[in-house]
Formats: C-alpha cells, structure tokens, sequence
C-alpha cells in the first residue's frame, strides 16, 4: 500500500505502482480515539486490477459500500463520485 515517509511527508514515490499520480488535496477524518488526516493522490489507470482486485468506474462508486472517511478520499479526487443519482435513494 501506499506509505508515508518517517516524517509524515508523502510523495507519488511512495505509490503502491507507477502511475501519473497528481494531488487532489488533503482531507481529513476524526475517529472515536483519533484524528487522521490523508494526503489525497489520484491517477487514470487504464490496465486491469491487479489479481485478486477490481476497479470501480467513477460512475459506479456510489453504489459501492464504503466507509465514510474512504467516501471523502474518493471526492478529494473525484467530485461527486459518491453520490448518488436523484432517484436511486
């Protein structure tokens, strides 16, 4: 997975793979015990899913049950992605 160097700092070097990966800002989430704050980076893939993976098309993210602070890394880097279309409550 993707790792921060020791003090704190993340760089697309720290990328699971290669990849044209670009900032899509920072976001931050508050758990029952702590605070987490992520560096959000995104990149167009057009290969298949490493084995045992998939991809989610954008348009199909919002269908996917995710938890909420994954929810807000994926509108850092795709804006409404997560939301649902008007109709399909």
């Amino acid at each position: 997975g993707w790792t921060a160097r020791v003090d704190g700092a993340t760089t697309a070097g720290a990328a699971p793979f290669p990849a044209d990966w670009r900032r899509a800002g920072q976001i931050g989430h508050v758990f029952t015990h702590f605070a987490l704050e992520l560096e959000i980076f995104h990149a167009r893939i057009n290969d298949d899913a490493p084995s045992g993976h998939f991809w989610s098309l954008a348009h199909e993210i919002s269908g996917e049950a995710l938890p909420t602070v994954m929810k807000k890394a994926i509108e850092a880097a795709i804006p409404g992605a997560t939301k649902r279309p008007k109709g399909m409550q």
